[in-house]
């Protein structure tokens, strides 16, 4: 009879663990924004530079380097938890000033995602910085991502702030 219960056991992990796995991926979107007196320029050029990605995030992003500028260059991301995430901009517009990138590789559980900085000035001297990020997550982890990004977004944002205003003095 013990045998029996064993066999179950098998049977019920072996099929949580196949749900698990055929969980579907549903697209999942966060925004965030942030008005900033400053110069936009300054803040434009610090941020569409992303090899300076580890001074907006340090708590998440240990080094960034990029292979160059402007569309198609590649940037790899070695975060503060040793893992590495590889993106690519897919679009970067000066005038518009608007720069879009996607993970080509990620150890984080998602698909898909793709994330835009625009810079809107909204008078001569402030700005808002809007930071989009869309993705694809399976339901069991898809409020664990949306805190993380929104925390990351956040001190993204708060962090450009910060070197904007530091940039005045």
């Amino acid at each position: 009879m013990k045998k029996h219960y064993f066999f179950i056991l098998i049977f019920f992990i072996f099929c949580a663990n196949l749900f698990a796995q055929n969980e579907p991926f549903k697209k999942s979107n966060i925004s965030n924004r942030i008005e900033i007196e400053g110069d936009i320029n300054f803040a434009w050029l610090y941020l569409s530079n992303l090899n300076n990605l580890q001074n907006l995030v340090p708590s998440t992003i240990q080094q960034s380097i990029s292979n160059g500028y402007g569309k198609g260059s590649l940037v790899t991301l070695t975060l503060t938890n040793k893992g590495i995430i590889i993106e690519k901009v897919i679009k970067y517009d000066i005038e518009k000033r608007q720069i879009s990138y996607k993970m080509l590789s990620s150890p984080l559980p998602i698909k898909d995602y793709v994330a835009s900085f625009t810079l809107n000035k909204l008078t001569e001297k402030t700005f808002e910085i809007i930071f989009d990020a869309s993705y694809k997550v399976q339901e069991t982890n898809r409020q664990a991502r949306l805190d993380a990004f929104n925390k990351l977004q956040l001190e993204l944002l708060s962090n450009i702030k910060t070197k904007t205003t530091e940039n005045q003095k």
